[in-house]
């Protein structure tokens, strides 16, 4: 099972912050055989770096399998292939 959660945002405030608490929700409830992938973009992301420095802390302890942002969009879709694979969808 893949679990993707995307969050984008067009401005920097609180919003982006919550990004943390929508991750730390996901992760808490999904099975623990569940891969999440986030996808991620916006002016967040170069305003706020200690909001990314806590979502990429998620990956790197394994909580969060990769984070994509929208430049790698491609790496993204092809990475989709897998997952679909094995569900034979």
């Amino acid at each position: 099972m893949t679990l993707i959660e995307i969050k984008a945002y067009g401005s920097t405030s609180s919003k982006a912050t919550d990004v943390i608490g929508d991750v730390d929700a996901i992760i808490e409830a999904k099975r623990r055989d569940a891969a999440f992938l986030l996808v991620t973009d916006g002016i967040a992301q170069k305003d706020r770096p200690s909001d990314l420095a806590k979502i990429v802390e998620r990956q790197a302890d394994g909580r969060i399998l990769h984070i994509y942002p929208m430049q790698i969009r491609d790496q993204f879709l092809a990475n989709l292939i897998t997952p679909k694979a094995e569900c034979d969808i």
